[in-house]
């Protein structure tokens, strides 16, 4: 592993965890600052290690994925709809970027029955829950619903890479976003019923761990 691998991954870190006190510090601008450092920290390293590595063609997608999701940080800081709207594009990239790898690496579609079942019990269960009231999404209803079902699709999928195709590579993307699937679950369950530190903290964790893991893997 070389020292920039290394170099980043404990800096990354180290923001990290100071993130996980200024983001219930109560002081924005504090926040402010330490998430945009953080998501761009795995923007530009993830984007050097693409160019570095000779990622090129259909493969750029990932870099809009990238982008998208930097976007969802920076806007979600002010405006939750204008956040999600930036975060649903970038999830889209993301499962376009997936399906590629996959159809390049010949993984037949029978293969990943499982990842579709997942992804049917989990949306089904967002949609339930919330037309039930139990999460309640008030006026946003539908468009986190179909915000939920792409976080899902991208996780789902990429729990099915990681199993599928072999290499550094696909194995952490695939692990981190399907990590960041599950920060989006978290992100749900705080803002619309459990409004506790500790779930907001789950959802940074497994989000910012995610995208650490996604970035990384431009590096193999």
């Amino acid at each position: 592993m070389d020292y920039f691998r290394i170099g980043f991954i404990l800096v990354y870190s180290a923001v990290l965890i100071a993130y996980f006190f200024s983001e219930t510090s109560g002081n924005f601008r504090r926040r402010a600052v330490n998430k945009i450092v953080m998501a761009s920290m795995f923007l530009v390293c993830g984007t050097i290690w693409f160019l570095m590595n000779g990622y090129s063609g259909w493969r750029v997608v990932a870099l809009f994925g990238l982008f998208f999701a930097w976007l969802g940080d920076v806007l979600l800081l002010w405006s939750f709809s204008k956040g999600g709207v930036s975060f649903m594009i970038g999830n889209v990239f993301f499962i376009l970027y997936e399906t590629l790898l996959l159809k390049e690496a010949g993984v037949a579609f029978a293969k990943l029955w499982w990842c579709v079942l997942l992804f049917l019990i989990l949306s089904i269960m967002v949609a339930v829950l919330a037309t039930r009231k139990w999460i309640d999404f008030g006026k946003l209803e539908l468009p986190l619903i179909l915000y939920m079902a792409t976080t899902t699709g991208h996780g789902t999928l990429g729990l099915g890479l990681a199993a599928s195709v072999p290499g550094i590579h696909p194995l952490l993307l695939g692990i981190g976003l399907a990590l960041f699937m599950v920060s989006d679950y978290f992100l749900m369950a705080h803002k619309f019923k459990y409004h506790r530190d500790a779930v907001l903290r789950c959802n940074s964790g497994t989000y910012f761990l995610g995208m650490l893991l996604v970035a990384l893997s431009f590096s193999f």
